[in-house]
């Protein structure tokens, strides 16, 4: 047989190559049929025999171990103390259950600190999940504005105590607010500190009864202090000045306090804000009965009402709205309980159906002092004050008090740091209701 080469064998498939193609499908599908034709059927697979084989599992199956907790996380967690708290009540809540801590902390004097005093401190520990105790801090503020801080930290396993006196921060902030309803339930809506609030009372009292002069609408910008420690505002100090638009009319006031003299609130041009009578012998409530002619409340009658009637809860403090003596404090008929306040220039002022009375006959009392609180004894139809002014002994509108003149001159105006600090404080004041008006926008 003659051999044929390669490469004489590859040109002539590639010359002839449709019908080489063509022979090798047809014997590749003639395969594929016969072998289809002579395979057997498979059986159903639903008539095949089901056995059911169990053998033991000679291994258990494994169980994944409970996680430890981790002690190098700790949980930091604060609470507030209470009146009825004990250091075992009090740890509890802190999720704190270390015996040593404790036998430490009921031991050590200093940290004894922690529950003496007013309830209310701050308490904050560093703890482990499972209540092991790695530091506890407690923060408070004394009467006197004094903050003290008691650390308790564990170290090379024992604890220690240290008492600090950290000196807060010194803040002035801007405040405002447009009075939508009461005076005080507006601040409280705009964030403005009650002690903040009381202080706008007070400076402008003598030009403004908070109760009836003020419309809706009044716009007032305030000026004050805020101490802070560790990003947190601890408290609020003084209020610094404060301007009061409404309607028509403008007031401005701020605190002024020469070197070794008594601070006072004064307007910006150096008037005293303080006036020989308050406006109202009550911080802040409604007038429910003026002066004048009116129908009885109690026996139905027309009466001549010698007083004006302020509604207030009872127990809201009652305070007197000028300097004098105390002539009479007891009870009086329908009066009730009765304090009667004897002013210069032979005035005197009038308190009735008083919960209680916290001043005594022929005691000296300041403007402003508190004298007892509002109540119901005597003919009264619920808690209320009932006001009089007496001129010379007859009974005067009250109304005619908030016009008495100024107690001091303007003498501070010719003083030049008072001069400096009116025109910072006018500064100041503008940008407080800048602030106010982008606030709105």
């Amino acid at each position: 047989m003659k051999t044929v080469p390669l490469h004489l064998l590859l040109a002539q498939i590639h010359h002839h190559r449709r019908p080489v193609l063509a022979a090798l499908g047809a014997l590749m599908l003639g395969s594929g049929v016969v072998a289809f034709g002579v395979s057997n059927p498979l059986p159903d697979a639903t008539k095949w025999p089901v056995r059911q084989v169990v053998e033991p599992a000679e291994v258990p199956l494994a169980t994944a171990a409970p996680t430890a907790p981790d002690a190098s996380f700790l949980v930091h967690q604060s609470e507030t103390t209470r009146r009825d708290d004990s250091l075992q009540s009090l740890l509890r809540r802190l999720g704190v259950d270390d015996r040593n801590a404790q036998d430490f902390l009921a031991r050590d004097a200093t940290s004894r600190l922690l529950l003496v005093g007013t309830p209310g401190k701050l308490a904050s520990v560093t703890r482990t999940p499972d209540g092991r105790l790695h530091g506890l801090t407690v923060r408070w503020v004394d009467g006197n504005q004094r903050v003290s801080r008691l650390v308790v930290q564990a170290q090379d396993g024992a604890y220690r105590s240290r008492l600090e006196q950290p000196v807060p921060r010194r803040l002035v902030r801007f405040g405002a607010l447009t009075l939508r309803s009461s005076f005080y339930a507006t601040a409280d809506q705009a964030g403005i500190p009650d002690a903040i609030a009381a202080q706008v009372v007070e400076a402008f009292s003598g030009d403004i009864d908070f109760q009836r002069d003020l419309q809706r609408g009044a716009r007032f910008s305030l000026v004050y202090e805020a101490f802070e420690l560790d990003g947190e505002t601890l408290f609020t100090g003084r209020l610094l000045g404060a301007e009061v638009r409404n309607g028509k009319d403008s007031h401005q006031a701020m605190w002024f306090q020469e070197p070794g003299q008594a601070g006072e609130f004064v307007s910006l041009d150096g008037t005293s804000q303080r006036r020989a009578f308050l406006a109202s012998p009550l911080a802040f409530s409604r007038v429910t009965s003026s002066y004048g002619p009116r129908i009885h409340p109690v026996f139905g009658v027309q009466k001549d009402h010698k007083g004006t009637d302020y509604g207030a809860p009872a127990g809201t403090p009652v305070r007197t709205v000028a300097d004098g003596v105390v002539t009479f404090a007891g009870r009086q008929g329908g009066y009730g309980n009765y304090v009667v306040i004897r002013h210069p220039d032979n005035a005197a002022t009038a308190y009735a159906h008083l919960q209680r009375i916290e001043v005594r006959v022929g005691q000296r009392v300041q403007q402003a002092q508190n004298i007892g609180a509002v109540g119901s004894t005597g003919t009264a139809t619920g808690p209320n004050l009932h006001f009089e002014y007496l001129v010379k002994g007859q009974r005067t509108n009250p109304t005619r008090i908030v016009g008495a003149p100024s107690t001091s001159a303007p003498v501070v105006a010719q003083v030049p740091a008072f001069q400096r600090e009116a025109k910072a404080m006018r500064e100041q004041l503008g940008m407080a209701a800048s602030v106010a008006w982008a606030s709105a926008q």
